[in-house]
């Protein structure tokens, strides 16, 4: 079949399915005509299209490619022709218009269609009939939800609406009585859509809608109402200018959103679906971004706030009541501020409000360690007297790691001033369980610095390392999504330094063991593994050529009797002779030689001649082996007992390999790893983080000619 012509089957009601062959080079204006027109004798072939049988949506001259060999299309009016005539069916107000308005709902979805309906100034007359008297409920639904869908079309904009639009939207949301649940959904959703898209209309949205009654639908039972109310409320949160943003998030409070959602939509007996949960994201984002402007402020000594807060600090450590029940020192025996703010952990213990010159993460340490101090006294006070007591080397300095501490939460919950992420669903529960959630999350994680700090045994050397591995604790333990923040506490409290190294290990090993398995890494083991088999058998070879000495065992007038072997440099000779206990003899001194190419065999274990004249045979057999051979056309042996299993392995290894065999030690298989493995971590250093594909790239194909010409 020639390139760009596939076999498709066209339906129509009516009519016979045709089978039909599909010329991609041919118009479709030409294929309608003489295709299916002509076959079906229908008149005025420009009237008709092509649509999906499954689906509404229009073949086009941009997406007929997407067409394949087996696709069904069917026949219907054109768009231009559908959309006059559901244009002048709602200007008529017919008696069918449920059936017109679900027609209109439902192919409103493609953009074809839908640029012809606005042309025809259809989208007018939807927002006409909703700025209207009431219609039904399913009337209404459907024209909503037409509304949506031609409001996607990428030349109109949302600044077209009116007053009375949003009005009569508004009415349905501020119902205390229940409403259409399908009504109310589109009604929530496209305020939501005006908010986002016109900053024109957003304060008219929030003048008539009331917000107690957004908040009252997040109480519903229907998923989609609950959505579209958060996502609302999102949209006004994101909308509001940014000196009146922290009265919208009192208001927030005041109405019980944080409980409402945490109640039912977090806590509710049912699946948090993507959607919800991006917007559960966008939620805590957007209460995470109301510490922008402390993280933008920097230390200023002139900045009275600020040098009242290091008051408070340094008294509540140091000179509350409170202290004296831990042996601190009483009110009355203030000394010198600068060395309490040292022992605080101040860098710049003359002037601390430095300290705080670096943004991120600002003065919001400062917030946090003032909200620590306040809200959990014991604790802040605990802290302070723990790192006093361990000597200058070995403290963990509070103000600093605060300082440190903040950064990384900051970094971890992505509080950075940008603006929400438009895909990310990563929420936790254990946020919406507190009106301070990043103050008391604050508090468990400076209580997890000093407790990992201890555990470690940490010095100021260590400061790092300390906070790198809090880090892999409080990421580790959001991961497991706790609904309230006691839970997390008590898990970050049991992830100790000990358990999160074992978890580090035993991730490395696991990802190691998964890469080593990639096709192409199974490869390249192949490839490298002679080079390194070599390796170890000449690691054997030159334990030979060293020699060793033995103990020749067997009668009891030659058992404390020794003999030395050792292999000749031009591996052709084993060479051996009786010598004493302690001595290495030169390979002149030995004056029997055994040709390595007159061994028959090597023996081991039960197969050793005369294993059992050998007193506790039972127990050594597994240190002994034997080289058989010929001399004067008579058998001999030369035994061997091997001090220990390591030498007994590297000799077998050895005159195996003498012998043009495999190395049948386990010894010889454990180093042969240990050196694949290193060889195989270093190769594979420069492709860390980066995914191994599991087959080559396809070869491409080759050129027309190999008249390349190059211009140097």
């Amino acid at each position: 079949m020639a390139t760009g012509i596939v076999r498709i089957a066209i339906e129509r009601e009516g009519q016979l399915p045709l089978l039909t062959l599909f010329d991609q080079s041919q118009p479709l204006e030409e294929i309608i005509r003489r295709e299916v027109c002509a076959k079906w004798s229908l008149p005025i072939p420009e009237q008709y299209a092509f649509q999906y049988s499954d689906f509404n949506c229009y073949i086009t001259e941009e997406n007929r490619a997407d067409i394949k060999n087996g696709t069904v299309l069917k026949l219907v009016l054109s768009p231009a022709k559908l959309a006059q005539e559901i244009y002048d069916k709602l200007q008529s107000n017919p008696d069918d218009k449920k059936t017109v308005l679900s027609q209109l709902a439902n192919i409103s979805e493609d953009l074809t269609f839908a640029g012809e309906f606005i042309k025809r100034n259809g989208l007018g007359c939807i927002i006409s009939m909703l700025e209207g008297k009431p219609e039904s409920p399913e009337n209404l639904a459907f024209a909503l939800k037409a509304f949506q869908e031609l409001m996607e079309h990428p030349n109109v904009s949302w600044d077209i609406l009116t007053l009375p639009f949003i009005k009569n939207l508004s009415i349905f949301v501020n119902k205390k009585s229940l409403a259409d649940p399908t009504v109310l959904k589109r009604c929530l959703s496209i305020l939501e859509s005006i908010v986002s898209n016109s900053p024109a209309l957003h304060p008219l949205v929030e003048r008539e809608v009331i917000f107690e009654s957004v908040v009252h639908h997040l109480h519903s039972g229907n998923q989609d109402i609950q959505l579209n109310a958060v996502a609302l409320i999102n949209s006004m949160f994101m909308r509001a200018d940014p000196i009146n943003r922290q009265q919208f998030a009192e208001r927030l409070s005041k109405t019980g959103v944080r409980q409402s959602l945490l109640n039912n939509v977090i806590r509710a007996n049912k699946e948090v679906k993507s959607e919800m949960a991006h917007q559960l994201y966008v939620y805590q984002a957007m209460i995470f971004s109301l510490l922008n402007d402390k993280i933008k402020m920097k230390g200023n000594p002139l900045n009275q706030n600020l040098n009242e807060s290091l008051d408070i600090l340094r008294k509540v450590a140091f000179e509350s009541d409170m202290v004296a029940m831990h042996g601190g020192r009483p009110l009355s025996q203030a000394g010198n501020q600068s060395k309490d703010f040292k022992r605080l952990g101040f860098v710049n213990i003359d002037s601390p409000v430095m300290d705080f010159s670096d943004s991120p993460p600002g003065l919001l340490p400062m917030h946090a360690m003032i909200y620590f101090s306040k809200k959990h006294q014991d604790q802040y006070i605990k802290v302070v007297m723990e790192n006093l007591s361990r000597g200058d080397e070995c403290e963990c300095p509070f103000a600093q790691s605060s300082i440190a501490l903040t950064k990384m939460l900051c970094e971890i919950l992505k509080i950075t001033g940008e603006p929400p992420s438009e895909t990310s669903d990563e929420y936790y529960p254990i946020f919406f369980t507190t009106d301070n959630a990043f103050e008391e999350f604050f508090c468990i994680c400076i209580q997890l610095v000093n407790r990992t700090w201890r555990e470690m045994r940490a010095t100021s050397g260590d400061f790092n390392r300390v906070m790198a591995v809090v880090k892999e604790q409080i990421v580790r333990s959001l991961g497991e999504r706790h609904s309230t923040m006691d839970q997390y506490k008590n898990y970050v409290s049991n992830l100790g330094f000990t358990q999160i190294l074992k978890l580090m290990q035993q991730e490395f090993h696991e990802r190691t063991m998964l890469e080593l398995q990639a096709p192409p890494v199974v490869e390249l083991r192949q490839q490298i593994l002679p080079e390194l088999k070599n390796i170890v058998r000449q690691q054997r070879l030159e334990q030979l050529k060293e020699g060793r000495l033995f103990d020749k065992g067997g009668k009891r007038h030659v058992r404390d009797k020794f003999w030395f072997c050792r292999l000749s440099p031009n591996l052709k000779f084993l060479h051996y002779g009786d010598c004493e206990e302690g001595q290495t003899p030169a390979l002149e001194a030995l004056q029997n030689k055994l040709p390595i190419a007159g061994i028959k065999q090597l023996l081991v274990g039960k197969d050793y001649p005369h294993a059992k004249d050998i007193k506790d045979w039972k127990k050594l057999h597994h240190l002994f082996f034997s080289l058989e051979y010929e001399r004067d056309d008579k058998t001999e042996y030369l035994n061997f007992i091997a001090p220990n299993p390591n030498v007994f392995a590297i000799w077998v290894d050895g005159i195996s390999t003498l012998l043009n065999k495999e190395m049948p030690s386990k010894e010889a298989q454990e180093d042969l790893e240990t050196l694949l493995n290193m060889e195989m971590k270093l190769r594979l250093l420069d492709l860390e983080n980066i995914s191994i594909p599991e087959s080559p790239p396809a070869i491409p194909p080759e050129p027309p000619n190999y008249d390349f010409v190059y211009n140097f």
